[in-house]
């Protein structure tokens, strides 16, 4: 997921960070990119359970994740470590603004919240530099991918993606 310029993994959490941060009135461009090059709409699942809280992800396209958006993207948000992974395989320099979103829940809250003018690549280093010698993530920050799982699935993983990204948001309405 990249938020202002930032990148998202899932329609999903696209769509629940940009309707978080909008409703703070932070501005910010989120959009969301895969590291598989599929050029599909959002799965019926995912439809599904957006729609029950009223979002619309019917004309959601997916896009493949490219250089240029890691390049641009000032905050990096990935569901998995391996979506992490992924992103700084295309650029190696994204460690200091991609995380798993467990992690930037995790870790956000140690730094405070993005102060006023504060740019959002410079907050997300100074999240980075708390995970010290580690590596990027924990197996407890990942949120399991729903894709081909059956709706309760999905369900849960908006649930969490819902109550992780609020918290994210906060972080960032500086």
């Amino acid at each position: 997921m990249v938020c202002t310029g930032n990148i998202c993994r899932s329609p999903m959490a696209e769509l629940l960070l940009r309707g978080h941060l909008d409703a703070r009135g932070v501005r910010a461009r989120v959009r969301s990119a895969g590291t598989l090059a599929w050029h599909g709409p959002a799965t019926d699942g995912a439809v599904e359970v957006m729609e029950a809280r009223g979002l619309d992800l019917r004309a959601h396209r997916s896009q493949e994740l490219t250089p240029t958006l890691v390049a641009d993207a000032d905050l990096i948000v990935g569901m998995t470590r391996n979506h992490v992974w992924g992103v700084t395989a295309h650029e190696p320099g994204a460690e200091t603004r991609a995380f798993v979103i467990g992690e930037l829940v995790r870790l956000g809250p140690l730094v405070g919240t993005r102060a006023n003018a504060e740019p959002a690549r410079d907050w997300a280093a100074r999240v980075a530099e708390r995970r010290g010698d580690s590596p990027v993530g924990r197996a407890g920050d990942d949120v399991a991918d729903p894709y081909g799982e059956p709706l309760d699935f999905y369900e849960a993983t908006a649930v969490r993606l819902e109550r992780d990204l609020v918290v994210v948001a906060s972080l960032l309405d500086g």
